[in-house]
């Protein structure tokens, strides 16, 4: 994986979130540098560039792919698009054997920043509060990144076949919040942490 050039916005925090129009330019941008790695075609990139509202509108909806109910979710830090994570509500045997639960990828100037391991976390925090318990994984055994990422977020290696990992996730559930033994009576000077100090799903 090459990395990209240095993150001159690390300051701002990014968060997983439904699909959003505020994105535009950077998402057409990132996802036309995939395609062209890939060497896959684009004209569905122009079919969004010109009606970006409707793709969004359909990307944020409830829907089936690979024959499963699938959340898209986009990794963003407005205007940038950083990269998109799917997640897939049950499996199949075809994702038992390759896609698991949760698929993602990451735009190429955006790489080797540490994106993909927030990424996944972020996904991993939506999957528990979906009620989600277990998570299959799965990469490349080439894929030496990919395989750390999943580890770095708990990720047990399952079984390694055709060149593909599996590794599973558990997902422990949140710890009940610590009651504040003293807490401040005048509520001007609580503190209150900012909206982007934490992930946000809307």
């Amino acid at each position: 994986m090459t990395a990209g050039p240095p993150d001159t916005d690390a300051g701002r925090l990014p968060r997983l979130d439904l699909p959003t129009t505020a994105v535009r330019d950077s998402f057409l941008a990132g996802e036309r540098a995939i395609c062209a790695e890939d060497g896959t075609p684009t004209a569905w990139l122009d079919e969004a560039a010109a009606d970006f509202g409707s793709l969004v509108e359909r990307r944020r909806a409830p829907r089936y792919r690979w024959g499963v109910p699938v959340t898209e979710l986009w990794y963003v830090r407005e205007p940038d698009y950083l990269g998109t994570v799917m997640i897939r509500h049950e499996l199949t045997a075809a994702l038992r054997d390759d896609g698991g639960h949760v698929g993602y990828h990451v735009v190429p100037r955006y790489r080797g920043q540490g994106h993909a391991t927030a990424m996944l976390a972020a996904a991993c925090d939506r999957c528990r509060a979906d009620g989600m318990t277990r998570l299959l994984v799965t990469c490349r055994t080439s894929n030496v990144a990919s395989r750390r990422v999943i580890e770095v977020n708990g990720g047990v290696l399952d079984n390694q076949a055709s060149g593909i990992c599996r590794f599973w996730i558990t997902l422990l559930p949140q710890p009940a919040p610590v009651p504040d033994p003293d807490p401040d009576p005048d509520p001007a000077g609580a503190f209150v942490a900012s909206p982007s100090a934490r992930i946000a799903f809307r």
